[in-house]
């Protein structure tokens, strides 16, 4: 009977026909109750783990049971039985040699049931192996085959702790946490590509299409798809119809590596679940912020080849497959660039008055190519885009263009004209005031009949430095305080000296700068750092035999120069703030010309550096005292209105924005509006000219010499309010009183608009020379400007677009 019946092992442990299987097992029913004494054993460990565990109604310790004491010749059968079952499994598992039907765990000796007569198999010992045992699983290399890795009661195994590969395996286990997870074997359903498992439940999904939480089923070994397809028939119908499997795109080979450099832990692409199509949501998503990554970091399209790239995405996401770089080049960052600048210009139509402002400037990069920017700065009172954004100080970068070295100034105005007529004059706004801090651009548009003004903090930064250059005491401490910090900077004794004398003197533990010549803010950063370390750079420079010894005299020096230029730098901060406006021009600079007036009584030894910051508030910010736009702007700002102007200056100013108002209400009145009357055709029921309704005409006709007065009464009321504190927000104040005051509103958002600085839009558009950004020699001129438009504005939206 063995000779004709014996079944031929599959290669997943069970037997090849149901029939075979029925009658091996009628024979391994048939054996008796027998001991142990006919099973040969390698070790005493594979005997004891053959022990069938013991019950509560059986005796314990010594009182084996009679017919386990038994001599049996029929468990030699079983031996031979033993020598048949070939599935990796039973390198785990022995059958109990009470019972056939049932079969030890070789580790926890653990007994269990392999089903009923004719019906048996290993699917349940697979389990048991996956659920008390995983460690099993991620140690023993070679003793699992397919059919244990395509079981459907995988669990997660930890990627670190695992060093052999388990590409068959398609999910892992945590170390301290096991969860059950349904797996994505080569037969998954493509019903995946349109959910995703729950992190919290795993007996539950979520939809990828519209979010909706749909449960598989309470026990997680008995999960289904039924539900997952009747969701989609009923709520996602279309779907389905676009459900195509993706073609795979061959992986670079680079990434082609012996087998075991494959990612411990981690599926095989080819065994794990079907590719996402081209239009799946995941892999949308994936493609844009792989996108964004690009624009953001301004990466070359060559990135997407990266070797340590794409083993990331194939770890994270091995469904996904990663588009080429022609594809980003030519599709995906141009549409990403269409779709943003449609955003931008529905930002720019929302500004309040129609009015736009600008920022201008020539930027210069490391391979020295220069290029001209323009950035619109706006007022928004209610965004429709943005309705719980709180700040009304919006930004955008416009345009980019390279620009030669020897460029003229109509070149730039013909750009720079061209920029205005594509972004504001055609979708009929108004241009305003542009800041620039470069003296050509102003001139060019002095001469082209457009308002500018220059940038304050570039200003600033002129007077500080020729009052720094005017005197050489100040020079040559600046030249000994570089030559300290640039020993330490290339001391490691030195800077191991600085930190203990730090700690033996609880100073703070900071290291010192290093200022740039040309930027006089870090030399005065600088110079505070050491007045801080003074203490310890004094030790420091004697046991380390610096040459430069800074004397007494010299740390007072040092101190007097740090308090002369504090209020600039506070000054050049807090004008470069984001909602900094042409408002606190005027009262800056009366600050800093009070605070220059206490600074010959506070300090000592730089009177000759006094005396230059004097002069040169005088010559380049005195003009800008009795400048219209920043008289308008300051009177305007309800933190100062006319307070910080003589009597006679403020009547006479009064006057000047009465007039202002007045012409922008004629302006606003003058609009033609169509209301389907012709203003000749004459009435058909007019009786002639003693007609009655002709006395309403000449009532109407007083109209425009009583409203003469509405103007001078806004701004008299407006005046006469209590002036706000400066930490108020102006345009807070003229958004709530646009119901009260409307025409006075939209005036003074032409002037407060307008930022005093090129600052922000530096920090918007970064700085080049620091981060590199612009010396990516793969990128050509067109996908420079596109990936810069990008790189700035993709956060000011927010990435919505």
């Amino acid at each position: 009977m063995e000779n004709n019946q014996e079944p031929r092992p599959k290669g997943d442990g069970q037997f090849v026909s149901a029939k075979r299987n029925f009658k091996i097992e009628e024979e391994d029913v048939r054996l008796p109750n027998h001991g142990l004494e006919g099973v040969e054993f390698k070790s005493e460990q594979d005997r004891k783990r053959a022990l069938p565990a013991p019950s509560p109604e059986e005796p314990q310790g010594d009182g084996l049971s009679p017919g386990l004491l038994e001599s049996g010749a029929v468990f030699q059968q079983n031996k031979k039985v033993m020598k048949r079952l070939k599935s990796e499994v039973w390198h785990h598992f022995s059958l109990a040699p009470t019972d056939s039907l049932k079969a030890v765990c070789r580790h926890c000796a653990c007994v269990i049931s392999r089903g009923k007569r004719g019906d048996v198999g290993t699917s349940c010992l697979m389990r048991h192996l996956y659920r008390r045992h995983p460690e099993v699983v991620g140690s023993q290399k070679g003793l699992l085959g397919a059919g244990l890795a395509d079981a459907p009661y995988a669990t997660l195994a930890s990627a670190e702790g695992s060093s052999s590969r388990l590409t068959d395996l398609p999910a892992t286990v945590s170390k301290h946490n096991q969860v059950m997870f349904p797996i994505h074997s080569k037969k998954t359903s493509k019903l995946w590509n349109h959910f995703s498992v729950c992190s919290a439940d795993p007996t539950k999904v979520v939809c990828l299409h519209c979010g909706r939480t749909i449960s598989r089923g309470k026990k997680p070994t008995n999960l289904g798809t039924s539900c997952l397809l009747r969701h989609l028939q009923r709520f996602n119908g279309s779907a389905l119809k676009a459900d195509a499997p993706r073609a795979a795109r061959p992986s670079s080979p680079g990434l082609r590596g012996p087998p075991g450099a494959e990612l411990s832990g981690a599926s095989s692409l080819d065994d794990t679940a079907e590719k996402f199509y081209d239009s799946h949501p995941v892999a949308k998503k994936i493609t844009s912020l792989i996108a964004e990554m690009i624009a953001l970091d301004l990466q070359p399209y060559s990135f997407v080849d990266n070797v340590g790239f794409n083993r990331l995405l194939e770890y994270l996401k091995p469904q996904y497959s990663l588009p080429s770089p022609s594809y980003f080049s030519r599709t995906a960052i141009p549409g990403m660039y269409d779709n943003v600048k449609q955003i931008v210009m529905s930002h720019l139509k929302e500004a309040e008055s129609g009015v736009v402002h600008f920022t201008s400037g020539i930027w210069m990069s490391n391979q020295t190519r220069e290029y001209l920017t323009l950035t619109a700065h706006w007022v928004t009172f209610a965004s429709s885009s943005r309705p719980y954004r709180e700040d009304r100080h919006c930004s955008a970068l416009l345009d980019v263009s390279q620009v030669d070295c020897d460029y003229g100034g109509n070149g730039i105005r013909k750009q720079l004209e061209c920029w205005w007529e594509a972004w504001v004059t055609s979708p009929g706004l108004q241009v305003g005031i542009t800041v620039t801090d470069n003296p050509s651009i102003g001139k060019t548009l002095s001469e082209g009949e457009r308002a500018s003004v220059q940038c304050f903090s570039h200003t600033v930064d002129l007077v500080v430095g020729e009052a720094i250059k005017s005197q050489r005491m100040v020079q040559n401490l600046l030249s000994i305080a570089r030559k300290i910090c640039e020993r330490v900077h290339r001391s490691p004794k030195a800077k191991e000296k600085l930190a203990e004398l730090q700690k033996e003197y609880a100073l703070p533990q900071r290291h010192l700068i290093q200022d740039v010549p040309s930027r006089w803010n870090t030399s005065f950063h600088m110079l505070e750092r050491l007045i801080e370390q003074k203490r310890a750079i004094n030790e420091m420079s004697v046991e380390c035999n610096f040459r430069e010894l800074i004397s007494c005299d010299q740390w007072e020096v040092m101190q007097s120069v740090c308090h002369a230029l504090k209020p600039f730098d506070a000054a050049s901060r807090e004008m470069s703030a984001h909602a900094s406006t042409l408002g606190q021009v005027i009262p800056m600079i009366h600050i800093l010309n009070r605070k220059i007036e206490m600074l010959f009584e506070e300090t000592m030894g730089i009177d000759t550096m006094l005396k230059s910051l004097k002069e040169a508030m005088v010559s380049r910010l005195a003009a800008t005292l009795h400048d219209p736009r920043y008289v308008f702007a300051t009177l305007l700002d309800p933190r100062y209105k006319a307070s910080l102007f003589s009597e006679e200056e403020a009547t006479q100013y009064k006057q000047d924005l009465i007039r202002e108002l007045e012409e922008l209400n004629s302006t606003s009145e003058d609009a033609p509006v169509s209301n389907g009357c012709h203003p000749g055709s004459p009435s058909g029921d007019s009786v002639g000219e003693e007609d009655l309704w002709s006395l309403v005409a000449k009532m109407t006709r007083k109209g425009p010499k009583e409203k003469t007065k509405v103007p001078e009464d806004m701004v008299l009321a407006y005046l006469e309010e209590e002036v706000l504190e400066h930490s108020c927000d102006p345009l807070t104040y003229w958004s709530l009183k646009r119901s009260a005051w409307p025409g006075l509103s939209a005036l003074a958002v032409r002037f407060l608009g307008c930022p005093p600085s090129i600052v922000p839009s530096e920090r918007l558009f970064g700085t080049p020379t620091e981060n590199g950004g612009f010396g990516q020699s793969r990128l050509t001129m067109e996908h420079f400007e596109k990936l810069i438009f990008l790189k700035v504005n993709l956060p000011l939206i927010y990435f919505q677009y």
